[in-house]
């Protein structure tokens, strides 16, 4: 969490000459930048977001270290995680190539890390992951068992738990051709050990309803603060 809160700039709520603003604090040192927005316009409405956005991912690193403590785990200087051995790691991540099944993709959506994707669902989950301080890599392909491969719609590494999850978009959850296509592609990923919620974010939509990018920024951020809980046990404080 200190690494997403560590690529977010700063806000805080003040006054100025009467009225109430908003202030994005960036970099660091010499290279300190402020910006100060007054409560008017779009622009003020885009800076209200990133506020609660950054106030919930603060509330979450909150969360992460009162359930250290309410577990009576006081972290030694040389605290180690636990990581789980899953073969998909982040060396796993690494190798993973962006765009790499070969399927055209020609849309006028433009996610913020400018992958070109399929569906403004796909560029509002992208945008999500972005917002967020996260790497992700677009429709790259794992490997499965019995030589199947699949492209999910993003992959991301959380490099202090030493892991890379999938993000799927089930845009139209509202179709049964649509849903029969999708359920057969989740069993091959149980199948290879990529589970739901553990390893893979599932985010539904529907032909007219899409979930607000700070919806899927919260979801994703939740499903990151729980993999890095459960990643370590009372062992590695004890060892």
């Amino acid at each position: 969490m200190k690494r997403v809160l560590n690529a977010m700039p700063r806000y805080k709520v003040g006054t100025h000459k009467g009225m109430q603003v908003i202030r994005e604090y960036s970099g660091k040192g010499d290279a300190k930048q402020t910006r100060e927005i007054q409560t008017n316009g779009k622009v003020y409405a885009d800076m209200q977001k990133k506020l609660e956005l950054f106030n919930s991912v603060s509330e979450r690193e909150r969360q992460f270290f009162d359930e250290i403590n309410r577990r009576h785990l006081a972290a030694p200087a040389n605290f180690r995680f636990v990581r789980d051995r899953s073969r998909f790691n982040v060396a796993y991540w690494n190798r993973e190539v962006p765009c790499s099944n070969n399927i055209e993709c020609n849309t006028e959506y433009y996610d913020d890390y400018g992958f070109n994707v399929r569906s403004r669902g796909e560029m509002i989950v992208g945008n999500a992951l972005k917002s967020l301080g996260l790497e992700a890599k677009y429709e790259p392909l794992v490997d499965l068992k019995g030589l199947k491969k699949k492209s999910p719609d993003y992959s991301f590494p959380v490099h202090i738990i030493d892991r890379c999850y999938f993000v799927e978009f089930m845009g139209m959850a509202d179709d049964e051709e649509y849903i029969d296509d999708n359920a057969e592609k989740i069993r091959l990923y149980m199948r290879n050990g990529i589970l739901p919620g553990r390893d893979l974010i599932l985010i539904s939509g529907t032909k007219n309803w899409i979930p607000p990018q700070e919806s899927i920024a919260r979801q994703i951020a939740s499903f990151i603060n729980n993999a890095v809980i459960s990643a370590y046990n009372k062992r590695s404080f004890e060892e």
